[in-house]
């Protein structure tokens, strides 16, 4: 096969540079705008899969810095934005009026706004239409993709045990709990509440979504609605009394954006929610959102949203807001699913695995995800609320959850179950004297580390009762080694951490060891849940710690 060679017409020196500029130019504008869809097919964008860089919270979470000013990413480009649109914020109602103003005369789309925020959504077809409205750089943010969570990549563990029915039951929700939650309003940030047999008609229905004609509607919204407020004795939620607002931000798919995210927040907060529920999220931290969780908050709101089922070590917006309760999901074990997103700004771990729900038609589903996981602890504080006599605020009513929540993992908070596993049944009687309940809530063996060549069985001892327990023993099992321990007092909602600096040796030669641990109360105090008083399990080393 011949060469061929390939001649280029001569050319001036000027006409070469002027073409060169022009080349130069017209490549600078294609990668600026470059997006993955077309304008007409933005709305219904499918959210882009993509890890961002892990979140870091700020601490305390009433200290973090207000992020007001535009977005935080390339100001000319996101790939997990929304393509052809816009987020305008303005700093004064004047200057957002204007610009509303303004708009009218431009070629640029008006496609929502927030009065309480001064935001405004546009959409244009052309960089040129956009630029022609000659904003300030800090007033324009992306409006990012936001979606009902789902289970992409990371299923639940082999061996994982799924709920069915006994949701409430592990809850602590032992008793008729029909009447809980009467007088708290709780909004459901979703994809719209449809009719179902297990709801009741106490509905307020915020659509900021209209349907394609002729789809079906999402059934997302409608059971995680049945969870919180379920009226159903085959179906019944936490707080069953609860009045509840749906407020739809996402279509038949289950995608949304933040605008509709942070118009919803508002419009929940206006409607007089003092519990959000947002079973939705986003790998984009928005500005917009956070203003609307500032302004949902100043209203008197608590705000709850699901860590997101990735399987990731940081939790999906605005779950990651430290000014938000993040959620994850644990099994019927209480163990942590792999996909429940695990975070340092975690605050809860409630049931996420095939827990039974309201779909709609009148028909049931088995619900897994953390979407369902946030329901619980919504409903609880509506639940402790209601069960006050309505003298506690909903801030106040978290607090006490938090108090009374079960400690699991790593002694004290920790990424993978946060504060605790939400406990319902022991946050309503908190009060009630005369409940003796002692638990082992958790084994972790302790490894030796550059910095620390402590090693051990950590055993975490705490009294989920209303009484002082005085000289219980702890019979402690490591391998074929025995330990004995002896609690002298142990005050309600105390924990305690014992460790035995023992068995490393065996656990580096086999990779594995049985450990376990048994509560014995002392004379005259019988334990009400005798099953928590022991835990049998075994302990595991990866191989390059041997």
């Amino acid at each position: 096969m011949g060469f061929y060679e390939l001649t280029f017409p001569k050319m001036s020196p000027r006409f070469f540079i002027a073409f060169l500029t022009l080349v130069i130019g017209l490549l600078s504008s294609w990668f600026l705008f470059q997006t993955p869809e077309s304008p007409k097919e933005a709305k219904t964008t499918k959210p882009v899969t993509k890890k961002v860089p892990e979140y870091i919270p700020s601490n305390p979470a009433s200290n973090r810095k207000k992020n007001t000013a535009g977005s935080n990413r390339n100001p000319d480009f996101d790939p997990n934005a929304i393509p052809y649109e816009r987020v305008i914020a303005f700093s004064s109602e004047e200057a957002y009026r204007n610009f509303l103003k303004k708009l009218g005369d431009s070629r640029v789309r008006n496609k929502g706004t927030i009065d309480a925020l001064r935001a405004v959504r546009i959409a244009f077809d052309s960089p040129a239409d956009f630029e022609s409205l000659g904003l300030d750089p800090d007033d324009v943010q992306f409006n990012y993709t936001v979606s009902i969570p789902e289970l992409r990549e990371v299923p639940p563990q082999p061996g994982a045990v799924g709920f069915g029915t006994t949701a409430l039951e592990y809850l602590g929700i032992n008793r008729d709990n029909s009447e809980w939650g009467r007088g708290v309003k709780i909004a459901v940030i979703d994809t719209g509440i449809e009719p179902h047999l297990a709801l009741g008609g106490n509905i307020k229905h915020i659509n900021l979504v209209e349907l394609a004609e002729g789809s079906s509607p999402n059934s997302h919204g409608t059971s995680v609605a049945s969870l919180i407020a379920g009226q159903h004795p085959n179906m019944r939620g936490v707080a069953p009394q609860a009045e509840l607002i749906s407020v739809r931000v996402a279509d038949e798919s289950g995608i949304s954006n933040s605008f509709l995210l942070a118009q919803g927040i508002t419009a929940a907060a206006d409607a007089g929610a003092q519990l959000i529920n947002i079973s939705m999220g986003s790998s984009s931290d928005s500005n917009l959102v956070r203003q609307a969780v500032d302004y949902a908050i100043e209203q008197g709101a608590v705000i709850f949203a699901s860590s997101g089922n990735d399987g990731t070590a940081y939790s999906s917006y605005p779950a990651a807001d430290p000014d938000v309760y993040s959620v994850g999901a644990i099994d019927a074990n209480g163990t942590h699913l792999n996909f429940s997103n695990t975070d340092d700004n975690l605050a809860f771990t409630a049931p996420g695995l095939e827990v039974q729900a309201a779909y709609p038609g009148d028909n049931v589903t088995s619900f897994t995800g953390t979407s369902g996981a946030v329901a619980f602890p919504v409903g609880a504080v509506a639940a402790i609320m209601s069960e006050s006599n309505q003298t506690i605020s909903a801030q106040q009513a978290v607090q006490i959850l938090q108090d009374h929540s079960n400690e699991a993992g790593l002694p004290g908070a920790d990424n993978q179950f946060g504060i605790g596993i939400v406990d319902v049944g022991r946050a309503i009687d908190r009060n009630t004297s005369g409940i003796v309940d002692v638990a082992v809530a958790s084994q972790n063996y302790l490894l030796p580390t550059s910095s620390s060549s402590a090693s051990g069985l950590q055993v975490s001892i705490e009294n989920r009762g209303t009484e002082t327990v005085y000289q219980s023993t702890v019979d402690i099992q490591i391998g074929n080694d025995y330990f004995p321990y002896t609690l002298q007092k142990l005050s309600p909602n105390e924990r305690t951490v014992v460790t035995i600096p023992s068995g490393l040796g065996q656990l580096r030669a086999e990779g594995q060891l049985e450990v376990s641990a048994k509560i014995n109360l002392s004379e005259g105090q019988i334990d009400v849940k005798p099953a928590n008083d022991q835990r049998k399990e075994i302990v595991t080393i990866p191989a390059n710690d041997r």
